[in-house]
């Protein structure tokens, strides 16, 4: 079990008086389902239903009242029916829309009831302008791939932890800490592959896991297009978008292909929601608010780095070069540094992008940007690199 940073938000959740009904929302197997299981340790009573499961997705298509559906679910599950110390986990939801509607009415009519639900391809039911989705009467968080301070966590290095929170912390713990981000960054935040290099230590059996996620990734296409154009659009970037991670983009030919920009701005939204990656945009004002500018070529961001490692072949670099910043030419670094980032918004969407100025041919860029009390915070993944001031 990793303690995740997410549970300090489902801990507040737990304990607001007017609860609505939570939506856990993140990519396929980044630790929705363990999280939740682990969380369910503060109530009395766990209902856990998995619609993935023909048995469990029957309870829902009776079309029964929703207090006599919750005793139904007791019975199954040989448990007490006592709502208010009762935490109801409803996984893989989106395999039912009779599930998400109920979504509604146990928040009007059982609100003692703690409710979470989740799914591994829940993004394509939100999305879906045919589906019912229950606006307003339940709450979102997301959830990341591990971030490092998690990782140190994992590791069981409360020591490093102490330093890392210190500011500013001591050289020797900077050294130590530099080792073991070095390491998070070949390894990435994908839970299970996490787990299996601190069983084994085998990079083998790390890399299995690896392959399994980018085949599950590369079988969801069909469910996230509405036609075969697009679901070639999206083969497509699955496969070329590794390459490109860390580099800014155009979305006409992208991969050296033939595919038109229209299709491939509808690929890329799909794949967006699937929190498979993102594209972060450029501003080029210096203070907020700042808008993005989405005529001008955004920058791709993938899931996680240390799949990434392994989609490229990148992993034997991290044991041959000493230095972080010259693995891969610095795009990993970068890389690392966005996914960390992304790990401080889990009761919203991102709020990344990168400065560049505003001229058309000039090159000075920023590789972060955020706001941040009334700021806009330039961030640089390169020390070493000179860059422009932002004010």
């Amino acid at each position: 079990m990793f303690k995740r940073r997410i549970e300090h938000e489902l801990m507040r959740w737990k304990s607001e008086d007017h609860r609505k009904p939570l939506i856990l929302r993140g990519a396929r197997q980044v630790g929705k389902t363990t999280t939740v299981k682990s969380f369910a340790g503060f109530f009395k009573i766990f209902l856990y239903v998995n619609l993935d499961l023909e048995e469990d997705r029957q309870l829902f298509e009776r079309e029964l009242k929703v207090h006599e559906l919750l005793q139904l679910i007791c019975l199954r599950k040989a448990l007490p029916y006592r709502p208010e110390e009762t935490l109801l986990f409803i996984d893989e939801i989106q395999f039912s829309a009779l599930a998400i509607k109920m979504l509604r009415y146990f928040y009007e009519e059982i609100p003692q009831l703690a409710v979470i639900a989740a799914g591994s391809l829940l993004e394509t039911v939100v999305s879906d302008e045919h589906q019912s989705f229950p606006v307003g009467r339940v709450e979102n968080l997301w959830i990341h791939p591990l971030s490092f301070e998690e990782f140190l966590g994992a590791l069981g290095r409360d020591d490093l932890l102490e330093g890392y929170r210190s500011i500013p912390s001591t050289a020797p713990f900077l050294e130590e800490l530099s080792k073991k981000f070095k390491l998070y960054s070949m390894l990435g935040g994908m839970p299970e592959a996490l787990v299996r290099y601190l069983d084994h230590s085998d990079m083998v059996l790390v890399n299995r896991v690896y392959e399994s996620l980018v085949r599950a990734y590369q079988e969801d296409v069909d469910k996230y297009a509405g036609d075969k154009a697009l679901a070639r659009a999206l083969q497509h970037i699955l496969k070329t978008a590794p390459a490109e991670a860390g580099k800014r983009i155009t979305l006409e030919g992208f991969g050296s292909s033939n595919f038109k920009s229209l299709i491939m701005k509808e690929a890329f939204e799909k794949l967006e929601r699937a929190q498979l990656l993102k594209l972060y945009h450029p501003v080029t004002a210096t203070c907020l608010p700042a808008i993005p500018n989405y005529r001008r070529k955004p920058r791709l961001q993938m899931l996680d780095t240390g799949l990434l490692n392994y989609q490229l072949g990148l992993q034997e670099e991290y044991y041959l070069k000493d230095k972080l910043d010259s693995v891969y030419k610095g795009l990993m670094v970068k890389h690392v540094v966005g996914q960390e980032l992304e790990t401080m918004w889990s009761t919203s969407t991102s709020k990344l992008g990168f400065w560049v100025r505003d001229k058309q041919q000039s090159s000075a860029e920023v590789d972060f940007v955020i706001p941040h009390r009334g700021k806009l915070i330039p961030i640089e993944s390169n020390p070493v690199r000179q860059v422009p001031c932002v004010r």
